[in-house]
């Protein structure tokens, strides 16, 4: 999985810099600038925002936090020794097991360019979680903004989303 977002996320840099419109400012579609392109790694996960984002203490209990002003992102790791044949688990079939963890009844898992996420909503907020899974541990990657303001970022959402790497 990590070679094929690796190979995804190179073939997405490739193409950007062949067609001249890779840079290291990451432009909205109204043409504000929301920070140059930062990395960010934690306890076996490596992602790619931008420095408008500054790492958190999480007081909830994830494993990493980023907040920027107009987008949140929280981090969480669950190790396959938490629970027998975890570790066998698809990414579908771990999403579908998240979904129904959190008593989503309404909620389907969804996957678009190799990633399996899930949308819910609460209120204001949109919150897109991604999962991946590594040599001993998925990982989820939440993304939180507001409602208001999901038209704007979901493409970066999804752009964001493709740059994890987990070990």
């Amino acid at each position: 999985m990590k070679k094929r977002i690796l190979l995804s996320v190179s073939l997405l840099a490739l193409c950007a810099l062949l067609s001249g419109c890779f840079s290291s400012i990451m432009i909205l579609p109204d043409n504000d600038s929301i920070g140059e392109t930062k990395t960010f790694s934690s306890d076996g996960i490596t992602l790619t925002l931008t420095d408008s984002f500054k790492e958190k203490e999480s007081e909830l209990g994830f494993d990493a936090y980023y907040s920027a002003p107009f987008c949140g992102v929280v981090v969480l790791k669950e190790e396959f020794s938490l629970e027998e044949g975890l570790a066998e688990k698809s990414l579908q079939s771990y999403v579908e097991g998240v979904i129904e963890n959190n008593g989503y009844t309404d909620l389907k898992p969804m996957e678009k360019d190799g990633l399996w996420y899930y949308i819910s909503e609460k209120q204001d907020t949109y919150s897109y979680s991604f999962s991946y899974k590594g040599t001993d541990a998925f990982y989820i990657v939440q993304f939180l903004c507001l409602k208001k303001d999901i038209a704007k970022y979901e493409d970066l959402i999804f752009l964001w989303a493709q740059s994890v790497e987990v070990s």
